[in-house]
């Protein structure tokens, strides 16, 4: 960053304005969630539910 040109102050303005408008959920929000589906796999799962892998 000590010696940019113009163009690559430019991209570096425009990858900035496109991580801003990307919209992102809160982590308080997703990690429950993506908890919850992880437990509610287990049954499914044989790498999870040992009695499954049994059956392999």
């Amino acid at each position: 960053m000590d010696e940019w040109d113009l163009p690559q102050w430019k991209k570096e303005v425009e990858s900035l304005k496109y991580q801003l408008a990307y919209k992102r959920e809160m982590s308080s929000k997703t990690i429950p969630e993506f908890v919850k589906w992880i437990e509610d796999g287990i049954p499914e799962d044989p790498f999870l539910n040992p009695e499954l892998m049994k059956n392999n």
